[in-house]
């Protein structure tokens, strides 16, 4: 997902006019100029097969090539902040995941890095951490199929894990009495405790989905079903979901409160008792309206538009045309 956020980020600035630059494996495909750093991904071609050190090369061969460019924006965790004083432009640094206290750490030492975040939620367990901005990730409305009238079916999109609720997921759709499809990536948890209950017919398994696949299978669902019982700092699923019409159940952890606007895109739950009501009344909501609120709040463009204010008032100089933006991510 970090290399889809990247790709649409870089096409969208490219859009508004600015000159870009990703640093990635050779074989990427962007809309700008590739500097290629390694042959390959990980373990492939002759890359390292150490993903960390290839995320690292990756960094340093940008900081290297630094004065060509305006701002550098790096997507590798925050291993670029001790390159911050190294780098002849500013650094915006942006995690992906949920920061731990050797994250808080590292950003102590460097108090002044350009640290972004993805949802206010992101660092919340940090309060003296304060990110520059909080930018929630977008995606293209034209990518997913608004669907006004759906199938007779709940899904669950994700992996297969305790922490993600798939068990849950199969559980609200029994007890209100409608078939769900189930799509991820098969592991040991899927064989140990969901294949289990796959019968083909009230609860299916439809397999690994993107492109296209996922974006029928979320538009024609009458509700996403999203019970995570660990919090998380961004569920991209819900804004793609939300972007077909479709309406979210998910448990009120992490960064959901910012994403479903209840009584709108969908409902939220306080416990697993109450997922199963709270996934009766998504279902009733209006689709129309749930697309047109997604498209508002969560466009790729609306994304770009805030990282572009970001750059330019990070820019070093006044810059004459528009500022040159490098991406890195491998």
């Amino acid at each position: 997902s970090v290399e889809g956020h990247v790709w649409l980020l870089t096409r969208e600035l490219t859009r508004l006019g600015h000159d870009v630059t990703v640093f990635a494996v050779a074989g990427s495909e962007v809309c700008g100029e590739v500097m290629e750093t390694l042959p390959g991904p990980y373990a492939a071609a002759g890359s390292p097969h150490d993903w960390h050190l290839c995320e690292w090369i990756n960094l340093c061969r940008a900081v290297e090539q630094s004065g060509r460019f305006d701002v550098l924006h790096s997507h590798a965790y925050l291993w670029g902040l001790p390159l911050d004083r190294l780098s002849q432009a500013p650094i915006v640094h942006t995690m992906h995941v949920t920061p731990y206290e050797d994250h808080a750490r590292l950003w102590r030492l460097y108090p002044d890095a350009c640290v972004t975040a993805i949802s206010q939620y992101q660092w919340h367990r940090f309060p003296e951490l304060h990110p520059r901005s909080v930018i929630h990730h977008g995606v293209d409305p034209a990518h997913f199929t608004f669907q006004s009238q759906p199938e007779d079916y709940v899904c669950y999109l994700g992996r297969f894990m305790a922490d993600k609720g798939p068990l849950q997921a199969v559980a609200t759709a029994r007890e209100l009495g409608i078939r769900i499809l189930l799509a991820g990536q098969r592991n040991d948890y899927y064989h140990e405790h969901i294949e289990p209950l796959v019968d083909g017919r009230t609860v299916e398994y439809v397999g690994y989905v993107t492109g296209a696949d996922k974006d029928t299978l979320l538009g024609g669902a009458r509700a996403l079903l999203y019970p995570i019982q660990d919090p998380e700092p961004f569920g991209l699923v819900l804004i793609e979901a939300m972007m077909c019409g479709t309406p979210v159940v998910a448990m009120r952890l992490g960064a959901v409160p910012e994403i479903v606007e209840e009584g709108v895109t969908g409902y939220y739950a306080r416990s697993t008792l109450d997922f199963p009501a709270q996934a009766l009344r998504s279902i009733r909501l209006d689709r129309n309206r749930i697309r047109e609120h997604a498209q508002m709040r969560f466009s790729v463009g609306r994304m770009a538009l805030a990282y572009e204010s970001l750059y330019e008032g990070l820019t070093i100089r006044e810059p004459v045309a528009a500022p040159r933006v490098m991406g890195q991510g491998l």
